[in-house]
């Protein structure tokens, strides 16, 4: 008997290539494959920055740079110089009230002329003289006293070289150490009585008496 005949096996159904589209229908993506996402999503809008040329970003860096160190500098110059200056006044308040102090409280020198009147005829201009009659106690080395306004001996001095001028014999004198503080003093020459002088005229010096007509 013959085998029956072997029918050929049909051809193994493939899957359509779906890569491709066709006329009826664009191309789908194989199953299990998803697309790639990008990254970063776009921007939804161009950046302002974007948008100014590269010379205009430029030029606002170099003014926001400038602001900054202008701003810097400024107060580094306020600071050091408020201390500097904190530093001198403390450093100068202390000799400069200690001066004036000193030189309203301390004791002060005054000076003047004492000319006694009529004499030294015949004697030539700037020869030395002395007193002479009822004036005989004014000469060189003469007591010049200075009293506060209670009477109290503050200072002495004494007549210098007596000296001729137009009006008489001229004697100098200088008297340091004079106690401040009192309302008025008074000057007096030997015991010819005194003659009063405020403390500003005494520190002022230049003082002139006379004696004599």
């Amino acid at each position: 008997m013959s085998s029956p005949e072997q029918q050929p096996a049909p051809p193994l159904a493939t899957a359509p290539d779906t890569s491709r589209g066709t006329a009826e229908g664009p191309a789908l993506a194989p199953a299990g494959v998803l697309p790639a996402l990008p990254d970063h999503p776009p921007a939804a809008s161009a950046s302002r920055w974007s948008r100014l040329s590269r010379g205009a970003v430029l030029a606002i860096g170099a003014c926001l740079g400038a602001a900054v160190v202008g701003a810097c500098w400024t107060g580094v110059s306020l600071a050091g110089g408020n201390g500097t200056h904190a530093a001198a006044g403390a450093s100068a308040s202390p000799s400069v009230s200690t001066e004036r102090t000193e030189e309203v409280e301390g004791p002060f020198s005054t000076d003047g002329t004492l000319t006694v009147a009529g004499i030294g005829a015949g004697l030539d201009p700037e020869e030395l003289c002395s007193g002479t009659g009822g004036y005989s106690d004014i000469d060189f080395g003469t007591q010049v006293n200075v009293t506060d306004a209670a009477g109290t001996l503050v200072a002495v001095g004494s007549l210098g070289f007596g000296q001729k001028t137009e009006l008489g014999c001229e004697f100098p004198f200088t008297v340091d150490d004079v106690t401040p503080g009192s309302k008025f003093y008074e000057v007096e020459v030997s015991h010819r009585g005194g003659l009063t002088q405020t403390e500003d005229e005494l520190r002022a010096g230049g003082l002139a008496f006379t004696l004599g007509d």
